[in-house]
């Protein structure tokens, strides 16, 4: 059985409300019984200093733990770092979570460079060790899949081998979710020289928009949205994003005998 409403309200009542909300977008999502592992995959670049500073990353990731408690029977969500290098960092619970993202913080200071490839590597690498991140060319199946949160505010440096971790994972029950955070260059209005400006600081995350529409994939198994700032939108309806295309590719995954 996953942790109940009445668990997290009694262990860790500050995530309680949010919790209810997140029930709500999985009760809609028709996946009120559904079973799955959760991990929360942070960009820990330099560019993010001032989302940790604020704590804007400490509140996310507790979004993030009330939805993936519901889904969890451990009440926890694994918690991987990647700038230059990917990390593995250990497991955010109810009983951790309060000072989880400043602890880790101390231990895993913000990096040079952001390479999406390697910690995609490393995460499949941890749920699925005997394939060690490496090529996949048939179905992998398992009874549980795996929901990664996977937060940016920028490009990778290694597009190629991003790709590929995308390709050989949708051999594997694996689904990503990515948020960028920043004002996407698409979402700027204004023409001539300001408009240009305006673009100029703002983000470019077409490559982020392609990978989620890639082609030559086993399953598609990745969606794409992004926020301004993570604090600028209601709870209700993160959840609701959250839960937008990860309901159908459950139901892929179980045709593409990738769940059983």
């Amino acid at each position: 059985m996953a942790i109940s409403l009445e668990k997290i309200e009694r262990e860790a009542p500050a995530l309680i409300d949010l919790a209810k909300k997140a029930d709500i977008s999985i009760q809609k999502a028709d996946l009120k019984n559904h079973r799955a592992k959760v991990a929360l995959c942070l960009d820990i670049s330099g560019s993010m200093s001032g989302l940790y500073l604020s704590g804007k990353i400490q509140r996310l990731a507790e979004k993030i733990l009330a939805l993936g408690c519901q889904f969890d029977d451990n009440g926890a969500i694994d918690i991987f770092l990647f700038g230059q290098n990917p990390h593995q960092v250990g497991a955010m619970n109810l009983a951790n979570f309060q000072n989880f993202i400043a602890e880790v913080q101390e231990k895993y200071p913000l990096e040079g460079g952001t390479y999406y490839g390697k910690v995609m590597k490393k995460i499949r690498s941890f749920y699925f060790p005997l394939g060690r991140g490496g090529s996949r060319k048939s179905p992998v199946s398992s009874k549980q899949p795996v929901y990664v949160m996977f937060v940016t505010d920028g490009a990778t440096f290694d597009e190629s081998e991003t790709e590929q971790q995308m390709r050989w994972s949708s051999f594997e029950p694996i689904f990503w979710q990515f948020m960028a955070i920043g004002k996407s260059r698409k979402d700027v209005q204004g023409e001539g020289f300001f408009g240009w400006l305006a673009k100029t600081f703002a983000s470019d995350f077409t490559f982020l928009e392609n990978l989620d529409d890639m082609s030559d994939r086993h399953v598609d198994n990745a969606d794409f949205f992004s926020l301004e700032d993570p604090e600028m939108i209601d709870d209700d309806r993160l959840y609701e994003l959250l839960m937008n295309e990860y309901p159908g590719w459950v139901k892929s995954a179980k045709r593409k005998q990738l769940l059983r």
